[in-house]
């Protein structure tokens, strides 16, 4: 596959870096779409685009990787399908739920491949935690409480760019820029909800228009209840995941996991012990799993490999639109202060959106230029 990215901020040039360096075998760099200067010597051996009409027009590529900022997610994703470009979009797909599902119709429209930048289903530590859901060991999950706190952010990551923070930028805060990777693997683990009631503070830590803490409480059809709270605003923040299920409890907490697996389930003890104060006897395992490094170069291999031999993607399209409607269906719910059910309603929400959109401005960054480790924004 020749795959051209678009964007090169910090996470576009992590891309191109790695295609360059050849960690995803079988795909190639054919090219950089960026509108800015690039500094001589980066990238010199592909060619460049300041737009994407020129890069269509020069037929270079198969395939691009959308890695420009949120709000341009959408409209260069959908030029592109239309242009007959197979597309991998950095998360979110999109800034709201009516836009995802859009790009997933036109895919389907002009017969070509989409998906989404979800690399953290590829994190050791949510794979096992997946493994061990899914394997019934826990038997069947009654709750759950996430508590991801970890993603804080200082005052100079919004105030270097323009875009963020705002709600003409990023359409949200933590929920779309950060969290969307935990809604993602909420979603993986447990499916969608049937109703939700959160509580968003818009600012509460940072000069922003946007959300920086929410506090989420969920209801599905299958029975289970669920809350979720994250910020942008707390150091140390914790990373604390517990499942509760009538056969035992998974208690990840950072990198350590605890699983605790009763000797006989909840309902049958309950119905059958002689004992007012009786408990069921356990077994408990400890488990250690520090992160792996990144994995993006294998989701890239994958969409490669879904386009050539249709190999199911690490992320569609639509499990990309069921992290935003997550996102989306929990500012809705602040917004309008009472429960909202699912599937959200995609109008409503886009409308109340872009009333917000309508009186939000880019900010001019107060500084030149930050220093960027990529590596510490992965949790």
């Amino acid at each position: 596959m020749k795959l051209a990215v678009i964007g090169l901020g910090n996470i576009g040039r992590m891309h191109a870096q790695n295609l360059l360096a050849g960690k995803s075998p079988g795909v190639e760099l054919a090219a950089i779409v960026e509108s800015r200067p690039i500094p001589p010597g980066e990238f010199d051996v592909v060619p460049h685009f300041d737009k994407l009409p020129a890069l269509i027009k020069a037929k270079v590529a198969d395939a691009v990787l959308v890695a420009t900022p949120s709000f341009d997610h959408f409209p260069t994703a959908m030029a592109a399908l239309k242009a007959g470009l197979h597309v991998l979009v950095e998360k979110p797909i999109a800034l709201h739920v009516a836009d995802a599902k859009l790009l997933e119709a036109a895919a389907k429209k002009h017969k070509r491949k989409i998906a989404v930048m979800l690399n953290q289903r590829l994190d050791n530590r949510y794979e096992r935690i997946r493994d061990i859901v899914a394997s019934g060991k826990l038997g069947r999950v009654r709750r759950f409480s996430w508590i991801m706190t970890n993603w804080f952010r200082p005052d100079i990551y919004f105030t270097s760019s323009p875009w963020r923070g705002t709600w003409k930028g990023e359409a949200g805060g933590a929920l779309l820029n950060q969290c969307i990777h935990n809604l993602d693997i909420l979603a993986w683990l447990f499916g969608m909800p049937r109703r939700l009631r959160a509580y968003c503070a818009m600012g509460k830590y940072h000069r922003i228009e946007v959300e920086d803490e929410v506090n989420a409480c969920m209801e599905f059809a299958s029975g289970v209840s669920g809350s979720f709270v994250g910020s942008t605003g707390e150091h140390p923040g914790v990373n604390r995941l517990e499942i509760f299920g009538d056969r035992g409890t998974l208690v990840f907490n950072n990198d350590e996991l605890v699983i605790t697996t009763l000797k006989q389930s909840l309902p049958e003890y309950s119905a059958t012990t002689k004992d007012a104060f009786g408990t069921p006897e356990f077994d408990r395992v400890r488990e250690t799993l520090a992160p792996a490094p990144p994995r993006h170069s294998d989701i890239i291999r994958n969409f490669a490999e879904h386009v050539a031999n249709g190999a199911a993607p690490i992320g569609s399209a639509r499990d990309g639109a069921h992290s935003v409607e997550l996102a989306n269906a929990m500012l809705y719910s602040t917004w309008i202060n009472r429960d909202v059910t699912f599937p959200l309603d995609a109008g409503a929400y886009k409308r109340a959106l872009m009333r917000r959109i309508k009186k939000s401005h880019l900010r001019k960054p107060s500084v030149a230029a930050a220093p960027v480790s990529m590596g510490k924004s992965f949790r």
